[in-house]
């Protein structure tokens, strides 16, 4: 009896210990300005950063008239980032920035 009682204690502590440590952290529902808000930076090193100078290149030779903003004409010249364009303007000014081009185009790891 003294076994039997033994063993119904230590399973349910077991269970308890097995309860308490689930995560209890209510699951998050996304906010309505969760579109709008920009991804996470990705993290910094070595592929990141030859990313970042290819995505760069990119720019430049895309920005004919270099004045540091593509336009959606100088867009048009690369299939991609005439596609999304529009999408990668989060400003709504009708031109890129370096950094909404680099934010845009960035592979998130």
């Amino acid at each position: 009896m003294k076994l039997s009682a033994a063993l119904t204690v230590t399973a349910l502590l077991c269970t308890s210990a097995a309860f308490a440590q689930q995560d209890r952290t209510p699951p998050t529902t996304a906010s309505p300005d969760a579109a709008t808000r920009p991804p996470p930076a990705p993290p910094a090193g070595p592929a990141n950063d030859q990313q970042t100078a290819a995505l760069s290149q990119i720019f430049d030779q895309l920005n004919t008239s270099h004045t540091g903003k593509l336009t959606k004409e100088e867009a048009q010249a690369h299939p991609t980032v005439a596609a999304n364009f529009d999408k990668a303007d989060t400003n709504k000014d009708g031109v890129l920035t370096k950094d909404e081009f680099l934010a845009a185009f960035k592979t998130q790891q």
